[in-house]
């Protein structure tokens, strides 16, 4: 940072620029002006006399953090250019995604730019026009938020106070990808207006806060059905989007194809366009500027396509520092610079404005609203104002403190809809990047606070349909959870905490129910397995071990991870994983029937269960050595971003009941991301646990089956399906149970057959590739 006696004397050095004399020509796209540089710039001479005068009362010319909406486009310059670009490509296509850095200024261009333009109807600052009868466009903008779903049917139902007809709506965009078609024309023909423009702002939320790939799948398919040039449609859709981002499409091959075609960069401004972005607004105020602050502050600034948030902000305390009503050099310089009015403006407000009492309520409210990404690459969330109240706080204590940091500017509050949801998130990202006290607060502990992000979600989720217990924490993941609450409880908000309760409660109840159950079946099966052992022992002692037949017999395999020529080899992650797997199974197996055995088991004199790796084509083989009825196994494909965990599993065919239609290798859900290969830790943990749970069930569901046991075989899926409700495998099994049943019970054979029919329906939904669904149907 430049010391206050050098920045002067660069001040003093150089002499603002004029394009004709005096006269500086600020003119933009629509508001055509021309600023006098005399009554604008005020020399260092006359500086000297107002350096002792008090700031004169006013409002602030500029935004600080915020992005400039289009209640602020009198007072956005510099980016007239751009907009007329982006408007002009709009009038050609149906499609457009607004790519740049982050702190590029996307999204004011768009919204104090782009959109009153379009509203306007009027020549742009390049000569041309924006599409015909764009001043009659149905405007819809959104953020995507955690659920874009939520938040693109409350966007397009805003007309409407029905809160029913916004869920309707979301359940209707979920269902099917036609829905937003649909909807739109509906809603224009309603508000007699020719053409919808959907802008989606922040477009990356769809990745760095949807955690639920259905619903994400769902909204981009909605989207790209609506601009499909096969059905045209009265859509437009523009997006913004974070250029860091832009690896994250390489899931959605036609959406990532469509983006490449059809995108508008948005880079660095240059001198002049800077030049203009500071004075026109200072001028619209009647505000000064002293000679040579400009040029200081753009020498500071560089080239940096990402700095426009560190300009504003640096501007906005300038201003805060005036003198009488001019801008000085010293008070940029007390500001921090460019590089440093941020950092200052919130350390100063942390240490200073907030008491003692009111800063660690402070840091919760900014770690809460950080989400946390890969290799540091940390984004903002927007917080309810829920999730800030813990037994520590209540509401009044927490309005003081939003109260003092939306005053400096630092975080915004708003309302998220439907509804009168208060929410709240950091004013720009750049409060991330640029804090180094915030940087600090998540580097101490980004494993646990990735488990706090999975927690809060969880919890929403449990809300949200009424406290469904299937969406409860259980066993390892409860008992993690908990071990992260008792060194973090200021973190931990009172919905959060309930969950957690509730989550315990069940827990104990089940176990209790569980105990008491295995109890039983333990001294029937006692004796058995006192034979088993001792035959072992006497007839293969030190032999590679098989399982015993005669019970349900599962094996997990020793995970690997695939290497660049396709060869799959043992890892340590692997193993880790696969480890994992075999505690969640034989602990979900233990609480409801022991005596189906799970390989690996602890290893004694007369064991050695471990199993090597398995792949598809040894599957089978690999069952049938070591008489396994159903053998899980998997790999870590790192040639994904980020790697994936594939998981199979092979059901062999059985000598009383031979599971034709559902032998072979078969996959319980969706590949699990790995964000860390070194410590894939909690975000591989829960998802692994929840397939592995609902692998449980189907074993004893198996099992079950196997035993003639129908209606026990159905209510085994059906908790399969409370851990894995988005399986279309899980969904088939139930499907398929109901029509064993319907044999059974011929009194009952409408009832069942329509169920079945329910079930095999939702696995199609889920999947139509699925073949094995429509065989039952």
């Amino acid at each position: 940072m430049t010391d206050k006696s050098n920045t002067s004397k660069k001040a003093r050095a150089k002499k603002p620029s004029a394009s004709s004399g005096d006269n500086y020509d600020l003119s933009g796209d629509f508001r055509g002006a021309v600023v006098n540089i005399q009554s604008t710039i005020v020399s260092n001479a006359e500086v000297k006399d107002l350096e002792d005068l008090p700031p004169e009362p006013g409002e602030p010319p500029f935004q600080g953090l915020q992005y400039f909406d289009e209640k602020d486009a009198d007072r956005f310059f510099g980016r007239e250019a751009v907009v007329a670009r982006i408007v002009g490509r709009l009038t050609a296509t149906h499609f457009l995604t607004v790519i740049g850095a982050s702190g590029s200024g996307k999204s004011s261009v768009v919204r104090a730019g782009v959109l009153p333009a379009l509203r306007r109807g009027e020549r742009l600052a390049d000569g041309s026009l924006p599409p015909t009868d764009s001043g009659q466009w149905d405007i819809r903008i959104l953020t995507p938020s955690a659920h874009p779903l939520d938040a693109l049917a409350a966007s397009l139902a805003r007309d409407s106070d029905s809160l029913s007809a916004i869920t309707t709506l979301r359940s209707e965009l979920a269902q099917a990808p036609e829905a937003l078609s649909l909807v739109a024309r509906r809603m224009l023909a309603q508000n007699n207006k020719k053409h919808l423009l959907l802008v989606i702002d922040q477009f990356e939320e769809v990745f760095t806060q949807c955690r639920q790939e259905e619903e994400r799948r769902a909204f981009i398919e909605n989207l790209l059905h609506a601009i499909d040039p096969a059905d045209p449609q009265p859509v437009t859709v523009l997006l913004t989007l974070r250029a860091d981002f832009y690896t994250q499409l390489a899931f959605h091959d036609h959406l990532r194809e469509l983006i490449s075609q059809n995108q508008e960069f948005i880079g660095a401004m240059n001198r002049e366009e800077l030049t203009r972005a500071i004075l026109q607004p200072a001028a619209l105020g009647n505000w000064k500027v002293q000679e040579g602050l400009v040029e200081v502050i753009l020498d500071d600034l560089g080239s940096e396509p990402g700095a426009l948030p560190l300009l504003s902000h640096a501007l906005l305390e300038t201003w805060k520092r005036r003198r009488g009503r001019v801008m000085t050099v010293s008070g940029y310089t007390a500001a921090g610079g460019v590089r440093g009015a941020i950092a200052q403006t919130a350390e100063t407000v942390f240490r200073q404005r907030l008491s003692l009492e009111q800063q660690p309520i402070a840091r919760m409210i900014f770690i809460k609203l950080a989400e946390m990404g890969e290799d540091s690459l940390d984004t903002r969330r927007r917080a309810t104002f829920s999730e800030l109240i813990t037994r520590a706080t209540d509401t009044s204590t927490i309005d003081a403190v939003l109260s003092i940091l939306t005053d400096a500017r630092l975080v915004t509050t708003g309302t998220l809809e439907p509804g009168d949801t208060r929410v709240v998130e950091v004013a720009h990202e750049a409060l991330i990047r640029e804090w180094p006290t915030l940087r600090d607060w998540l580097n101490q502990n980004r494993q646990g606070l990735i488990l706090h992000r999975q927690l809060t979600e969880d919890t929403n989720d449990w809300i949200k349909p009424g406290r469904d217990p299937g969406a409860l924490y259980r066993g390892v993941r409860l008992k993690q959870t908990f071990e992260w609450v008792k060194t973090n409880p200021e973190l931990i908000s009172l919905a959060e905490q309930e969950f957690l309760d509730a989550s315990q409660k069940i827990a104990r109840k089940e176990a209790g129910q569980s105990q008491k159950l295995a109890r039983a079946r333990w001294i029937q099966a006692l004796l058995a397995v006192i034979v088993i052992v001792g035959i072992l022992g006497i007839t293969n002692a030190f032999a590679p071990r098989v399982m015993p037949r005669g019970t349900f017999n599962i094996a997990v395999a020793e995970f690997g991870e695939m290497d660049s020529n396709g060869e799959i080899h043992s890892s340590e992650t692997g193993r880790l994983m696969s480890d994992w797997a075999v505690t969640y199974l034989r602990s979900e197996l233990k609480k409801e029937d022991p005596n189906l055995i799970v390989w690996p088991n602890e290893s004694t004199l007369f064991t050695r269960t471990r199993v090597g790796l398995v792949r598809q084509d040894t599957a089978e083989e690999t069952a049938s050595n070591i008489h396994a009825d159903l053998l899980l196994y998997g790999y870590i494909d790192t040639h994904t971003d980020p790697p994936q965990l594939i998981l199979n599993f092979w059901i062999a065919p059985q000598d009383k009941y031979k599971f034709e239609d559902i032998q072979g290798n078969t996959q319980i859900g969706k590949p699990i991301r790995v964000l860390n290969l070194n410590d894939p830790g909690i975000s591989v943990q829960g998802e692994l646990e929840r397939q592995s749970t609902a692998l449980a069930w189907i074993a004893i569901g198996l099992a079950q089956e196997q035993l003639g046991q129908t209606e026990d075989a159905l209510q085994a899926f059906l908790k399969a399906g409370e851990s894995a409700p988005k399986s279309e495998l899980v969904q088939f099994f139930i499907g398929r149970e109901y029509l064993f049943l319907s044999d059974a019970q011929p009194d009952r054979q409408e009832e069942l057959w329509q169920a079945a029919e329910e079930a095999l329906l939702k696995a199609v939904t889920l999947n139509d590739q699925y073949a094995r669904a429509y065989i039952g149907l």
